[in-house]
């Protein structure tokens, strides 16, 4: 499915860049590049930023998709703006997030059948900050694809692709080498409050963490310590005092967001 999608992006890509003729924009390019600013505006300045996620019923189609490279895969319109208030938009959250908009990263193809749009495809670069206590630090930048279809002179987001999340100005951070009888301590089954069932199994260096439709691997900077190389997650196990693990505490930006118990 993964690969599908992909090669229909760079269909819809070669596609809009062939209607569009020259790098000069037509008049009818501009217009649906202003009017996909918008409502791009509208999904994160508004949506996201401001938590006004009654926008999200207007801009989203019936059939959304949504697939992001850490996070996973949503399929349903429903199943994402529940996501969105439980998550991002949590009022119970310590953090909260602000997406901002590279400037000159918005590129916008137009696509057509027959010589009439039905759509367009969006792509653009967006940074995100993490504000706790009233400090706001530098969180992850990525890449996005976004396809708007035109329905009934109403333009609804039908696919998202979310990619090549990074922590901004942050290198990769070195891995500390653990055993292999010590990673092996942590594989098995947790229960989260948030995130229910959570699978931690290994990796050729570390672990991998599946919870909630979220697949990510982590890497030892100690021996009971994990991060996540592209995001400020940090994984903590903890062990009793005959050194069974128990559980391990999840923190963003040294704060606990998170505990999820060995069952």
């Amino acid at each position: 499915m993964t690969q599908f999608i992909y090669k229909l992006i760079m269909l819809t890509l070669i596609v809009g860049t062939m209607a569009t003729g020259s790098k000069t924009p037509t008049q009818e390019h501009t217009k649906i590049y202003k009017v996909l600013k918008v409502q791009d505006s509208l999904l994160f300045e508004r949506s996201f930023n401001k938590c006004e996620t009654q926008y999200l019923q207007q801009l989203i189609a019936e059939d959304f998709e949504f697939y992001h490279d850490i996070g996973g895969i949503e399929t349903t319109k429903e199943g994402f703006i529940k996501t969105m208030k439980n998550g991002v938009c949590n009022p119970k959250n310590q953090t909260k997030s602000r997406r901002e908009l590279v400037k000159g990263s918005l590129e916008v193809f137009p696509l057509k059948n027959n010589g009439e749009v039905y759509g367009a495809l969006q792509n653009g670069i967006h940074k995100f900050y993490e504000t706790t206590n009233g400090k706001e630090v530098a969180g992850s930048i990525a890449k996005f694809s976004h396809l708007w279809i035109l329905d009934n002179d109403t333009w609804l987001l039908k696919r998202v692709i979310s990619y090549d999340h990074q922590m901004q100005n942050s290198n990769l951070q070195e891995s500390a080498e653990v055993s292999d009888d010590i990673l092996d301590t942590y594989i098995g089954q947790y229960e989260a409050q948030d995130s229910g069932l959570v699978i931690v199994s290994r990796t050729e260096n570390g672990l991998h963490i599946n919870a909630g439709g979220m697949n990510a691997d982590i890497h030892p900077k100690s021996e009971r310590l994990f991060v996540h190389q592209q995001s400020p997650l940090s994984f903590e196990f903890v062990a009793d005092n005959h050194g069974v693990i128990t559980k391990f505490i999840v923190r963003e930006h040294d704060n606990i967001v998170e505990e999820a118990f060995k069952l």
